[in-house]
């Protein structure tokens, strides 16, 4: 599995509530060999 990258500088990364890997966007038929990272920013 690969895993999605988030590149931030300090001032962004202050800035972050939560952040996970979307496992569940590899289900289903013909699925990515990608794992995408969701970031919540305030």
């Amino acid at each position: 599995m690969r895993i999605d990258l988030v590149y931030a500088d300090a001032a962004v990364a202050a800035r972050v509530r939560s952040a996970y890997v979307d496992r569940e966007a590899r289900r289903g038929k013909g699925p990515s060999d990608h794992a995408p990272v969701v970031v919540d920013l305030s």
